[in-house]
């Protein structure tokens, strides 16, 4: 399906020098790029699956029609009005019917990792005192509108935004890119239901295990011990191993471990970059460190594994790819 009437327009970050408001680690052109569909004769589709855009989000607008997305595992279905949300490593392609009416947002995970804050200082806000933009970003959600209402006028204006920040190219278009993406995942957690709950990996638990779950996803990151977790919930560590050991049989360490040893594979798995920059993404201040910790759990060192999971997927692609 050919997807040639469709135009992608990156924003390039040269004009933005001089001003540490305006400072990117990575030039925006790299990490941000929007699709306007607007009623085509033709059902479009957007392939993702390949190597070059394994360190992607995905965020679909869907005003009219509706659309189909094949995730890792399964598909979802939308029908508009709908916003969804698609974090990085899920997503195989988006498509959708003649005559669908939005847009499609492609953006790198580092963007969006960034546009969530930082916990304590930033939007994310501290345990049970912010917005958890950053367990919304890691998880799919697919949340439907109410046509002509504030919540789809916001999300549109959004979409729209970011689109014309990337047309024009103007002097901190990251910034107003960053807010957008800000609003964007601010709607999915108001409107999703359930986006605080974890997805039952390790059976119901207490409501104190819960909410153990729930801080973990917005602290993970930042090595906290579980003398932090029990301080972020107001009990005693005593109560908290209690709670954790009875619903999974293990200690809280153990369990923050494997969440970052989850993130970690899912991140080797998906992104183009470095092992040593996934360790820095991961809160790790030694590469080192992280290469002795993920074997510690996985039994290969980070670039084995992932020379491995790439091996076992190196299968022909006769898809066809509509983006860039």
């Amino acid at each position: 399906m050919d997807n040639r009437s469709t135009q992608f327009v990156p924003v390039s970050s040269a004009v933005e020098s001089g001003s540490s408001l305006f400072a990117n680690p990575m030039p925006v052109t790299s990490q941000a790029m929007i699709d306007r569909f607007d009623r085509s004769l033709f059902a479009q589709q957007w392939v993702m699956n390949d190597p070059g855009r394994r360190d992607r989000c995905y965020g679909v607008l869907l005003l009219s029609g509706r659309a189909q997305i094949q995730l890792r595992q399964g598909t979802i279905e939308a029908k508009a009005p709908a916003l969804i949300w698609l974090p990085l490593g899920e997503t195989q392609a988006v498509s959708v019917t003649a005559g669908a009416d939005g847009y499609v947002l492609s953006v790198a995970d580092d963007l969006v990792a960034r546009s969530c804050g930082n916990p304590g200082g930033g939007i994310a806000g501290a345990a049970g005192g912010g917005l958890p933009l950053r367990f919304a970003a890691d998880t799919v959600h697919v949340v439907s509108l109410t046509d002509g209402d504030r919540d789809h006028a916001l999300l549109s204006s959004s979409f729209d935004a970011i689109r014309s920040e990337l047309m024009h190219n103007a002097l901190g278009a990251s910034v107003v890119v960053g807010a957008q993406l800000q609003v964007i995942l601010t709607m999915v957690v108001r409107l999703a239901q359930g986006v605080m709950e974890q997805r039952h990996q390790h059976g119901p638990g207490s409501i104190t295990f819960q909410r153990f779950l729930q801080v973990l996803e917005l602290h993970f990151r930042e090595h906290w011990n579980v003398a932090d977790y029990a301080r972020a919930l107001g009990i005693s560590e005593r109560r908290l191993g209690s709670a954790v050991l009875r619903a999974t049989g293990k200690p809280p360490l153990t369990i923050v471990h494997e969440r970052v040893i989850r993130d970690a594979c899912m991140r080797l798995e998906q992104s183009p970059l470095g092992v040593a920059q996934i360790a820095y993404g991961l809160g790790f201040r030694d590469p080192a460190y992280f290469s002795r910790f993920f074997k510690r759990y996985i039994g290969d060192a980070p670039g084995a594994y992932r020379r491995l999971r790439r091996a076992e997927e190196r299968v022909p692609d006769n898809t066809f790819a509509a983006w860039p």
